[in-house]
């Protein structure tokens, strides 16, 4: 109300110049919050994504890659005013959509290198109190490496997301399936890493 009585005082164009100024002010305003919002976002998902287009697709640069063009992604759509009911699944799903068809464009899907698997085999902490028992956890590990890599690429993707914490539904938006088939999907996998396991 102050700023309509503000108005009626001030002359037609100081009016309009301070109305313009208001309204680039607001735009601003609105853009450094959208701005704030997504690298909030970005902090908070960049790394689970971005593992996850590794495990997925491979190649750790292009990943990277990947990851960044699906935030940027997403602050276009927010900027252009478009409503995202679930961002986390909306920026995987961006993120899976834009390394398909980067590897479209590849025809292939590669699984880990042995570096990154070394890398991630590190990262798991070891337990075992003897050298037999820990011979014998690198063995396990080897078989589910192996297991692993004997996956189809669907069930690798669904298993992914499942280990990133993303529900059935959510996977099922993000892979362009029905969420039975994901539920399916991934009891198969569970079947097949437990056969390798106990094998």
């Amino acid at each position: 109300m102050p700023f309509r009585r503000f108005l009626k005082k001030a002359s037609t164009g100081t009016a309009a110049e301070l109305c313009v100024e208001t309204e680039t002010l607001e735009l601003r305003l609105h853009t450094l919050s959208l701005e704030k919002k997504v690298t909030a976002y970005f902090e908070q998902w960049r790394d689970p994504v971005n593992r996850y287009v590794v495990a997925a697709f491979g190649d750790p640069e292009e990943a990277e890659e990947i990851t960044q063009e699906a935030f940027l992604q997403l602050y276009r759509q927010l900027h252009s005013g478009q409503s995202i009911t679930n961002v986390r699944a909306w920026v995987f799903r961006t993120a899976h959509n834009l390394a398909v068809n980067r590897i479209k464009s590849h025809q292939f899907i590669e699984l880990l290198d042995e570096d990154s698997w070394e890398e991630l085999r590190g990262t798991v902490v070891d337990a075992a109190p003897n050298p037999e028992q820990r011979l014998l956890r690198l063995e396990k590990f080897g078989r589910l490496r192996t297991a692993i890599a004997r996956l189809t690429p669907p069930e690798r993707q669904c298993l992914h997301l499942r280990t990133k914490g993303l529900r059935y539904r959510e996977i099922a938006d993000i892979l362009s399936l029905g969420t039975s088939t994901v539920a399916e999907t991934l009891y198969r996998v569970i079947g097949k890493l437990t056969q390798e396991h106990n094998g």
